[in-house]
Order: structure tokens, then C-alpha cells, then sequence
């Protein structure tokens, strides 16, 4: 399926390069710039230019892309709760106990399968691009792109989009609010799970309790994108998230994380 983006050049683009509005304007990369040449096209006003030309304010600037990507997660009629959709964008809510991709123990049943599906009922032929990911156990909105183009925006700007957690943890946090400073590396005794380490890669975990008891509610927003870093923070806090088997311990009335 094709991707067709509309929009008019500004008094400020006046006389720039097109390849610098869209650079610009939307984020485009040389990469995509390439894809745009070789596997779709780019008009001025309805007519093909390259991006070496001029732009004038009011210009009509067009972009083609064709569906070149194909993947083999296979459709699977599983159901989908969308929360919004536009030409650009799908939003799912994913529920608790579904991984997000396949993998090679899980070819099937994840939320991937079940986007496929829902494109596939419609005869659309298109990837399957998650653009958030969210772990097995936790529920909520996960963001899908629908071209080429969306995915690329937001790889390449990731503060175009804020990320709210809600957890339930052991305890009372001292302290209301706060910023977790504290970087993630790899478990070097067991490579699945992460630890906070000197060595490790910068991350940043704002919080907010919004209830406090012998368990409280915690609003978690993520500043940075390490591998389970709300679960870790928190139990680095002395606060692991209830029924956390890996950071934690088991709750018999809680099994899962968020």
C-alpha cells in the first residue's frame, strides 16, 4: 500500500532547498531521502522535482512511497482493541500476557499477529512497524506506524512522544515526587535481567506516588529506554513492583507487573 503525505511550504521555507525543509520540517534522513528517490517520488506543486529545488511559500510539497517492506509475522484473527487510528498512526491497548513481536519460542499470538490480521481483513498489504514496545505482563497503548515515513519520525525523535506508567509497589517511597538518576547494564549473572551499575547506560526515571500504604500507586514517567528500567529503578528505590518475580518477589495475588 502506497503512503501519500500533503503539506504546504511556510514563509519561512522561502528559496531553501527542498532537501533542507524536509530535513527540517519533518526529520527526514539522507536514507530517506534515498528511499523517497528510488522507491517512490517527491512533487512540487504536482510535478516531479529532486530535492535540489527551490522551494517558494505556498508550495504544495508531496510525498510518494510505495510499500516496499515485507515481513513474515502471520495474520492471525486475534482481537484488537483499537484506540486510534489515523493515516499515520495505529494505537493498540495491549493486554497483560501478550509479548509484542514474535520470537523464536512465540511465532504466534502477539500483538504483531493481531495488527496483521487486522490489516489483512481489509486487503492491506503493509509491515507490521511497532514503534513502542511494552513487556509481557504490562498492559497499555502501544504505538504502530502505518508507512515508512512515521516510523522514521518518531526513531529519530523520540521526545515526540511521553511515557506514563502506572505500578503498584511494595511500600511507601520517602519521598512524593522525585528523578531516579541511576544507569541500567546487563546482568552479567543472569543476561536476561538488568542491574543499576556504574558502567551501565545513562537512565532516568521520573515518579509520582499517587497513593501510600503498605503497597502504593505509582505514576512512573520514562526519560530514557533501558530494557525493564521502571522495574529496576523502583527495586534499586527499595519500592519493587508487586508479583515482580525478577526484581522483586512473587505476590500469590498478583502475577504480573503493570
Amino acid at each position: 500500500m502506497a503512503f501519500h503525505w500533503r503539506a504546504i511550504a511556510k514563509e519561512v521555507d522561502q528559496g531553501r532547498l527542498l532537501r533542507d525543509v524536509l530535513r527540517d520540517g519533518l526529520g527526514i534522513s539522507s536514507r530517506m531521502l534515498y528511499d523517497l528517490k528510488y522507491s517512490g517520488s517527491i512533487k512540487l506543486n504536482g510535478v516531479g522535482v529532486t530535492v535540489r529545488e527551490r522551494v517558494s511559500a505556498g508550495d504544495v510539497i508531496e510525498l510518494y512511497l510505495a510499500e516496499t517492506a515485507t515481513d513474515r509475522i502471520e495474520p492471525e484473527e486475534i482481537p484488537l482493541a483499537v484506540i486510534y487510528e489515523d493515516d499515520d498512526l495505529l494505537i493498540v491497548n495491549k493486554p497483560p500476557g501478550m509479548i509484542v513481536h514474535p520470537v523464536p519460542p512465540e511465532p504466534n499470538g502477539t500483538l504483531a499477529n493481531a495488527i496483521a490480521w487486522y490489516w489483512a481483513k481489509e486487503g492491506i498489504t503493509r509491515a507490521v512497524r511497532i514503534i513502542t514496545r511494552l513487556d509481557r505482563d504490562t498492559s497499555g497503548l502501544v504505538l504502530v506506524a502505518k508507512h515508512a515515513l512515521a516510523q522514521h519520525l518518531y526513531a529519530t525523535r523520540p521526545e515526540m512522544i511521553d511515557k506514563y506508567y502506572l505500578a503498584l509497589v511494595e511500600g511507601a517511597p520517602r519521598e512524593a515526587t522525585g528523578l531516579i538518576d541511576a544507569p541500567i547494564a546487563v546482568n552479567p549473572a543472569n543476561p536476561v535481567t538488568r542491574m543499576v551499575a556504574a558502567a551501565g547506560r545513562p537512565a532516568q526515571t521520573a515518579y509520582r506516588v499517587l497513593q501510600s500504604g503498605d503497597t502504593s500507586l505509582v505514576q512512573a514517567r520514562l526519560l530514557t529506554g533501558r530494557t525493564h528500567q521502571i522495574r529496576v529503578h523502583l527495586a534499586w528505590l527499595g519500592h519493587p513492583v508487586v508479583g515482580d518475580e525478577q526484581y522483586g518477589q512473587s505476590s500469590p495475588s498478583i502475577s504480573r507487573q503493570a
